[in-house]
Protein backbone atom coordinates (compact mmCIF):
# COMPACT_ATOMS: atom_id res chain seq x y z
CA UNK A 1 0.00 0.00 0.00
CA UNK A 2 2.88 2.34 0.83
CA UNK A 3 4.47 1.74 -2.57
CA UNK A 4 1.13 2.40 -4.26
CA UNK A 5 0.87 5.77 -2.47
CA UNK A 6 4.39 6.74 -3.53
CA UNK A 7 3.69 5.87 -7.14
CA UNK A 8 0.40 7.76 -7.08
CA UNK A 9 1.99 10.86 -5.52
CA UNK A 10 4.83 10.75 -8.05
CA UNK A 11 2.37 10.47 -10.92
CA UNK A 12 0.24 13.38 -9.65
CA UNK A 13 3.28 15.61 -9.18
CA UNK A 14 4.60 14.75 -12.63
CA UNK A 15 1.24 15.42 -14.23
CA UNK A 16 0.80 18.72 -12.40
CA UNK A 17 4.21 19.96 -13.48
CA UNK A 18 3.67 19.44 -17.20
CA UNK A 19 3.23 22.31 -19.57
CA UNK A 20 -0.44 21.39 -19.98
CA UNK A 21 -1.05 22.97 -16.58
CA UNK A 22 1.12 26.01 -17.16
CA UNK A 23 -0.53 29.39 -16.78
CA UNK A 24 -0.51 31.38 -19.99
CA UNK A 25 0.14 35.08 -19.62
CA UNK A 26 -2.62 37.21 -21.12
CA UNK A 27 -1.89 39.07 -24.31
CA UNK A 28 -1.62 42.83 -24.59
CA UNK A 29 -5.09 42.97 -26.16
CA UNK A 30 -6.65 40.91 -23.36
CA UNK A 31 -5.18 43.08 -20.61
CA UNK A 32 -6.07 46.26 -22.50
CA UNK A 33 -9.67 45.02 -22.94
CA UNK A 34 -9.90 44.18 -19.23
CA UNK A 35 -8.70 47.68 -18.30
CA UNK A 36 -11.10 49.32 -20.76
CA UNK A 37 -14.06 47.21 -19.58
CA UNK A 38 -13.34 47.94 -15.92
CA UNK A 39 -12.90 51.64 -16.57
CA UNK A 40 -16.16 51.74 -18.56
CA UNK A 41 -18.06 50.01 -15.74
CA UNK A 42 -16.64 52.43 -13.13
CA UNK A 43 -17.60 55.38 -15.35
CA UNK A 44 -21.08 53.87 -15.76
CA UNK A 45 -21.41 53.56 -11.98
CA UNK A 46 -20.30 57.17 -11.54
CA UNK A 47 -22.86 58.39 -14.08
CA UNK A 48 -25.57 56.31 -12.40
CA UNK A 49 -24.63 57.69 -8.99
CA UNK A 50 -24.71 61.25 -10.33
CA UNK A 51 -28.19 60.65 -11.77
CA UNK A 52 -29.51 59.23 -8.49
CA UNK A 53 -29.78 55.55 -9.42
CA UNK A 54 -31.12 53.11 -6.80
CA UNK A 55 -28.67 51.76 -4.26
CA UNK A 56 -29.07 48.15 -5.42
CA UNK A 57 -28.13 48.93 -9.01
CA UNK A 58 -25.09 50.91 -7.86
CA UNK A 59 -23.92 48.00 -5.71
CA UNK A 60 -24.39 45.65 -8.69
CA UNK A 61 -22.31 47.92 -10.94
CA UNK A 62 -19.52 48.19 -8.37
CA UNK A 63 -19.53 44.43 -7.86
CA UNK A 64 -19.35 43.87 -11.61
CA UNK A 65 -16.46 46.34 -11.90
CA UNK A 66 -14.59 44.44 -9.17
CA UNK A 67 -15.15 41.20 -11.08
CA UNK A 68 -13.98 42.72 -14.36
CA UNK A 69 -10.80 44.09 -12.80
CA UNK A 70 -9.70 40.58 -11.89
CA UNK A 71 -8.84 40.07 -15.56
CA UNK A 72 -6.20 42.80 -15.37
CA UNK A 73 -3.33 40.35 -15.02
CA UNK A 74 0.03 42.01 -15.32
CA UNK A 75 2.90 42.02 -12.82
CA UNK A 76 3.46 45.75 -13.20
CA UNK A 77 -0.18 46.54 -12.50
CA UNK A 78 -1.02 44.04 -9.74
CA UNK A 79 -0.35 46.35 -6.79
CA UNK A 80 -2.23 49.26 -8.34
CA UNK A 81 -5.09 46.97 -9.36
CA UNK A 82 -5.40 45.62 -5.82
CA UNK A 83 -5.41 49.14 -4.41
CA UNK A 84 -8.10 50.25 -6.85
CA UNK A 85 -10.13 47.16 -6.01
CA UNK A 86 -9.95 48.10 -2.34
CA UNK A 87 -11.28 51.56 -3.19
CA UNK A 88 -14.20 49.97 -5.09
CA UNK A 89 -14.93 47.91 -1.99
CA UNK A 90 -15.02 51.15 0.03
CA UNK A 91 -17.53 52.53 -2.48
CA UNK A 92 -19.78 49.50 -2.08
CA UNK A 93 -19.62 49.65 1.73
CA UNK A 94 -20.39 53.39 1.73
CA UNK A 95 -23.38 52.84 -0.57
CA UNK A 96 -24.69 50.06 1.65
CA UNK A 97 -24.40 52.42 4.65
CA UNK A 98 -26.20 55.18 2.69
CA UNK A 99 -23.13 57.41 2.96
CA UNK A 100 -23.39 58.79 -0.56
CA UNK A 101 -20.87 61.65 -0.17
CA UNK A 102 -18.17 59.17 0.89
CA UNK A 103 -19.24 56.77 -1.86
CA UNK A 104 -19.01 59.52 -4.47
CA UNK A 105 -15.56 60.59 -3.27
CA UNK A 106 -14.30 56.99 -3.26
CA UNK A 107 -15.80 56.35 -6.69
CA UNK A 108 -13.96 59.37 -8.10
CA UNK A 109 -10.79 58.04 -6.46
CA UNK A 110 -11.34 54.61 -8.03
CA UNK A 111 -12.00 56.16 -11.43
CA UNK A 112 -8.73 58.10 -11.23
CA UNK A 113 -6.86 54.97 -10.16
CA UNK A 114 -8.16 52.96 -13.12
CA UNK A 115 -7.26 55.80 -15.48
CA UNK A 116 -3.77 55.73 -13.97
CA UNK A 117 -3.60 51.96 -14.52
CA UNK A 118 -4.63 52.42 -18.15
CA UNK A 119 -1.97 55.09 -18.67
CA UNK A 120 0.70 53.05 -16.89
CA UNK A 121 -0.08 50.03 -19.05
CA UNK A 122 -0.02 52.12 -22.22
CA UNK A 123 3.35 53.61 -21.23
CA UNK A 124 4.86 50.17 -20.64
CA UNK A 125 3.67 48.62 -23.91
Amino acid sequence: MNTYKKILVSFVLAAASTSAFAVVNPTYAEVRAAIDNTLAKVEEAKAAMDSGAPKESLVDMITEARQLQKDIANNVLDVKRNQASGVLKQVRVAIEKDDMPAAKESLNNALNRYKEIKQLYADNH
